[in-house]
C-alpha cells in the first residue's frame, strides 16, 4: 500500500493512503480483523460496496433499503456536503458478507438507527479491523469504479461527488494504469 506522508492531514495517523483496497485484501479484513460486534462488520460492508461517507452510513435506518431476491436497494437519501440526492444504490447480494448487512437490517426495528455508535467509534472499527480510515472505502470504490470503465456521468450518479473532486480520483487511475503499463 502505497502512503503518503503529510504534516497535516485529516485522514489518518498513518498519512493519506493512495492506492485502494483490493476485494481480496477487503474480503481478509473482514475475516480476520479485530471486529468488537458483529454489527461493526456489517457497517464496513456498507461502507466498502457503496462508498457512502461515514456519516451517511450512521443515520441509515432499516426503511432506507428494500431486501429483493437478488439484490438490496438502498436510497441513501440527501447527501451530505451538497444535499444532493442520488438514485438508490444495487448491492448485490451474492457479494462477499452482504448477509452481514441484510441481518443488520433485518434486526432493527422500524425508524432506528442501524448502528447507534459515534463517529469516533466508526473511525475506530474501521482502523483496528483495516488499519485505515472510513474514507478509504470511498476512495478505493470511486477509483475502482474509474478503473473499470466506468464514466464521469454514472460515477457522479452513484456519488454526487462534483466534477472537480471526481478529478482527483481519476488522476489517481490514471497514474496507476501508467505504472503498470510500464511491464
Amino acid at each position: 500500500m502505497q502512503v503518503l506522508k503529510q504534516k497535516k492531514t485529516r485522514y489518518t495517523k498513518h498519512g493519506k493512503i493512495l492506492t485502494p483496497i483490493s476485494n481480496s485484501e477487503f474480503i481478509e479484513g473482514l475475516t480476520n480483523g479485530y471486529f468488537v460486534a458483529d454489527k461493526h462488520r456489517s457497517y464496513a460492508v456498507l461502507l466498502y460496496y457503496t462508498a457512502i461517507r461515514r456519516a451517511e452510513a450512521l443515520r441509515c435506518v432499516p426503511e432506507q433499503f428494500t431486501i429483493h431476491k437478488t439484490k438490496i436497494v438502498f436510497d441513501v437519501g440527501k447527501r451530505l456536503k451538497h444535499g444532493i440526492e442520488t438514485p438508490p444504490l444495487t448491492i448485490p447480494r451474492n457479494l462477499p458478507f452482504v448477509n452481514e448487512l441484510e441481518q443488520a437490517i433485518r434486526e432493527t426495528a422500524k425508524g432506528k438507527r442501524i448502528w447507534k455508535f459515534c463517529a469516533k467509534t466508526a473511525y475506530n472499527i474501521i482502523d483496528r479491523a483495516f488499519g485505515f480510515y472510513p474514507h478509504f472505502f470511498r476512495l478505493s470504490r470511486i477509483t475502482n469504479f474509474f478503473s473499470e470503465g466506468w464514466t464521469i456521468a454514472q460515477v457522479h450518479s452513484w456519488t454526487e461527488l462534483t466534477l472537480k473532486a471526481l478529478d482527483s480520483y481519476i488522476g489517481l487511475v490514471t497514474v496507476d494504469k501508467m505504472g503498470m503499463s510500464l511491464k
